[in-house]
């Protein structure tokens, strides 16, 4: 896909790229979750390499140096506006209290997260998406915490974290249900998970999974990427007391002037039921 919509509507993808697409949907359709030493050093391989939120649909959203002032800017505009529903998803969250993040990547919502008072700890399995972080907080003077780590195995003790906090990440991981059970392990009594999942009764699903045009333009694509029904995300959250799950995102900018010419209030009530973003609230006893 391009900028302006699906690279398949316009004739633009070859022969062997679309063989190389149909394998990798049949890849991660039938995913070994065992976790595997080789898997997890895959994807950190690939996420070193294509650094989320800097390419969206082919199209580079900075032509700043990576680090750079106006490289966040550009890149949170982007963020911001697009993923409507997840700013007020942060702000929602009490002030002083301690949270992690899992995935921080290069931190555009590390910043927001720490900015709104909270104590700040996060992880991410690649050493670019850390340097580019930290870098970042200590320029600004913001205080946080942050380490390489792995989703499926968290270097925290029990019960030390008021918040956990990760937007689509785990459905990214060598086994998405051992990370949940960390999240579980790390939270305090009462504590809240905030995690975003891919959701497979989307719209934007539908239409990939009948075009088997994934869902990025990259040379390579991501080794795992899973999507859940409501009925899954619960059954996956089952140790949790409480889990409340709230659908958005219906789509992006990959659909070009079908995105810009929605009107937004038909946008949002369609994302509302078959949103690509599964908005997971989960409460710990």
């Amino acid at each position: 896909m391009d900028g302006q919509g699906f690279g398949f509507l316009s004739g633009n993808i070859n022969t062997a790229k679309m063989k190389q697409r149909l394998n990798w949907m049949k890849k991660i359709e039938n995913i070994d979750t065992t976790i595997k030493p080789e898997l997890t050093a895959e994807i950190k391989k690939f996420w070193e390499r294509n650094i989320n939120a800097e390419r969206i649909y082919g199209r580079t959203i900075s032509d700043s140096k990576r680090g750079e002032d106006k490289y966040f800017t550009d890149l949170e505009e982007q963020r911001y506006r697009t993923h409507y529903h997840l700013l007020p998803w942060i702000r929602d969250m009490k002030p002083g209290k301690r949270v992690l993040e899992i995935g921080c990547g290069i931190g555009l919502d590390s910043f927001k997260i720490a900015s709104h008072g909270m104590d700040l700890y996060a992880i991410d399995l690649t050493q670019v998406g850390i340097k580019t972080v930290k870098e970042r907080f200590l320029r600004k003077e913001v205080p946080a915490h942050f380490n390489v780590g792995d989703a499926c195995n968290l270097p925290f003790p029990n019960a030390v974290f008021d918040y956990v906090y990760s937007f689509g990440v785990l459905h990214h991981v060598a086994d998405t249900k051992k990370s949940v059970s960390e999240v579980f392990r790390v939270l305090k009594p009462s504590g809240e998970a905030r995690i975003m999942l891919y959701h497979r009764r989307s719209l934007n699903e539908t239409i990939h999974h009948l075009t088997r045009v994934p869902f990025e333009e990259k040379d390579e694509l991501c080794p795992v990427v899973r999507r859940y029904t409501k009925t899954e995300v619960r059954k996956l959250f089952a140790d949790f007391s409480k889990v409340d799950i709230d659908v958005q995102y219906v789509f992006g900018e990959g659909y070009g002037a079908i995105y810009r010419a929605m009107p937004k209030w038909l946008y949002r009530m369609l994302s509302k039921t078959v949103g690509w973003h599964l908005m997971i609230r989960a409460t710990k006893d």
